[in-house]
Order: structure tokens, then C-alpha cells, then sequence
């Protein structure tokens, strides 16, 4: 298993610099319901359908009000319940390596979050509580009493919610390249101007201010299903609802508070020194809203890092090692 993360929580100097330790050099070791059965794949969603490896098992959930959340589950031991980033699925924590070899004594369960993969699309006026509550159904399903959460990007708020909204349940959090509450009432004005979606769409590709953002996410879904990777053609395969979803939720007034986050040390807050500008304004603020909270930087990391097998090991070791 791979080394527990070293250094500190981050703290800031006289000028309001942010001084966090870097982190170290980690080494490591080397049955699909009926319903979703009955939906089409679209180009290489067909893997999502089918176990590749002995050790990974597929399900789906009814939730109390008839939508489908679905799930897989690989190895054995500290259960970690996973959220996918914006425009990706489940799929996207599957490695080449399995779980019990890159890190043993835990179980991951990686759902498709509402309007991704193989989940129902999200009710009129969903909200990241509602996702919590989504979540201890499913871990009640799953005959989980405690679990840790973790989220990448898009993802890391619906981990934050789980953990702000369920501190009975949840163990340990890691928030992973995550995105800031933009709209917090405290939120530096440096973070809303780096929110690439924010800015005019006469001067920016990805801007979002003064055109339609469901045309715009219909033209990354085309994009997706035609490239065919497997994680992405997942996850846009029941339409854009999942991404239009995070788009609104992570620009509006979160329905929790981070500040009620009672986990101290065992929420980390991980970030690429080569992330995206506005994770890394982001993350030392979500770090200063949470008490005593750790920022976790890995040097050279994109804002993909955690698909880098030897930096997701370390997440799930740190995790595990709360529990």
C-alpha cells in the first residue's frame, strides 16, 4: 500500500500566501439490473455493462422515489464511496491495476452520480443535500453503516456535502482538484474571475455568460460518443442533464455549509501544483471555511492526477488510515 501523505495542514503567511507541505514521493506495490440492461450502450459505454476483472460487481439502487443509482463495487475492506467529475461516470475509477493489488484492505464503491451513466437524471430542484440523502440510501442498500467519501473535481462538492450533511456516517473526506463554492458570501473575488465558465462566450470558448449552457453541453456529448472512450461515452449516453446539473449546483448558493464540517484533520483537500487557476485559489479557501482541515499538493499534478495510480493510492491509503 502507499505510503500516508506527509506534512501539515496548510497555513498562510504574513502577505496571505498560502504554505502547505508538498507532498511526498508515494510509492506503491507493486449483476446489472434489468433496467439498465435494457439500455442501449453507446460506443465503448458497452464495458460499463460487463465485469472486465474478477473482484468488481455492478448493481443499481431504487431509491424511495423510483430513481435508479447506479453502481460498481471492486476490492475488499475500508468502504470508500466515490464521485466522478463533470462530464464522466463511474468508469473513470477503474485502473488497469485492481483495487486489491494497488491498494489493499479497500473497498471502493463508485456510483454514477444523477444524469451520468446508468442513473436516473436528478428531479426538478435537486440540491447537493439531496445527493447526501441519495447517498445514505445507497449505503444502507449496501449494509453500510460508516464509509469514507471521496470527489473529483465537480465531484469533491457532493463529498463535501455527504460529509457535512451525514457526520454520523461519514468517516473521512477527501476532496480531490475539487471545485469552491463560488458564490459563497466570503469568496475571494480572484476565484470567481479564474471560473472559466464565467466568463463571456465572445471571449472565451468555454464561456458560458451569454449562450446557452445545455447547446454547449450538447456539443461536448456529441464530442464524447464519437471519440468513444469508454468513461466518457458512459457517461453522456443517457443525455446532458448530469452536466447541467453540476454547471448550475457549483455557481449557486450551496444548500450546506462547509463551515459545519466537523472532521478536522481527516478532510484533506488535495490539489495539482499544474491544477486548474481556479482549483488552486479554490483550495485554500474551502481549507480556511473548514477547521482544521488539510490541503494535500502534489507537485507536478494536473487537474487529472488522481488517475495517476500511485496518487489514487495514496488518497484511499490516507482515507482508510481514518477510519
Amino acid at each position: 500500500a502507499a505510503a500516508a501523505c506527509g506534512g501539515g495542514p496548510g497555513r498562510r503567511d504574513g502577505q496571505g500566501s498560502l504554505l502547505v507541505a508538498s507532498v511526498q514521493q508515494w510509492s506503491t506495490p507493486g449483476s446489472t439490473s434489468a433496467a439498465l440492461a435494457q439500455r442501449p450502450p453507446v460506443g465503448g459505454a458497452v464495458l460499463c455493462e460487463s465485469a472486465p476483472r474478477s473482484g468488481l460487481s455492478y448493481g443499481t439502487c431504487k431509491l424511495r422515489d423510483g430513481r435508479l443509482l447506479a453502481y460498481h463495487v471492486e476490492g475488499s475492506g475500508v468502504p470508500v464511496i466515490v464521485f466522478h467529475g463533470m462530464g464522466s461516470s463511474r468508469l473513470t475509477w477503474l485502473g488497469k491495476e485492481p483495487l486489491s493489488e494497488l491498494c489493499p484492505g479497500v473497498q471502493l464503491v463508485a456510483i454514477d452520480r444523477p444524469g451520468y451513466g446508468g442513473s436516473s437524471p436528478p428531479p426538478l430542484g435537486y440540491s447537493y443535500s439531496d445527493f447526501a440523502r441519495d447517498v445514505a440510501e445507497l449505503a444502507d442498500h449496501l449494509k453500510l453503516p460508516r464509509f469514507c467519501v471521496a470527489g473529483h473535481s465537480s465531484g469533491g462538492p457532493y463529498a463535501l456535502a455527504a460529509a457535512a450533511l451525514l457526520p454520523g456516517r461519514v468517516a473521512a473526506c477527501a476532496a480531490i482538484s475539487s471545485d469552491a463554492p463560488y458564490s459563497h458570501p466570503a469568496v475571494p473575488p480572484e476565484l470567481r474571475e479564474a471560473d472559466d465558465f464565467n466568463q463571456p462566450a465572445v471571449l472565451s470558448d468555454s464561456g458560458l455568460y451569454g449562450q446557452e449552457p445545455r447547446a454547449f453541453a450538447e456539443g461536448m456529448r456529441r464530442s464524447a460518443l464519437e471519440k468513444g472512450g469508454p468513461a466518457k461515452a458512459h457517461a453522456w449516453k443517457g443525455g446532458v442533464d448530469g452536466w447541467l446539473l453540476d454547471f448550475m449546483l457549483e455557481r449557486l448558493p450551496w444548500s450546506f455549509r462547509l463551515e459545519s464540517i466537523t472532521l478536522g484533520p481527516r478532510l484533506s483537500i488535495w490539489v495539482g501544483s499544474e491544477d486548474i487557476e481556479a482549483i488552486k485559489i479554490g483550495t485554500p479557501f474551502m481549507q480556511s471555511l473548514v477547521s482544521g482541515s488539510q490541503v494535500r499538493v502534489v507537485q507536478g499534478g494536473n487537474h487529472g492526477f488522481k488517475s495517476d495510480p500511485k496518487h489514487l493510492a495514496a488518497i484511499l491509503t490516507e482515507l482508510s488510515q481514518h477510519w
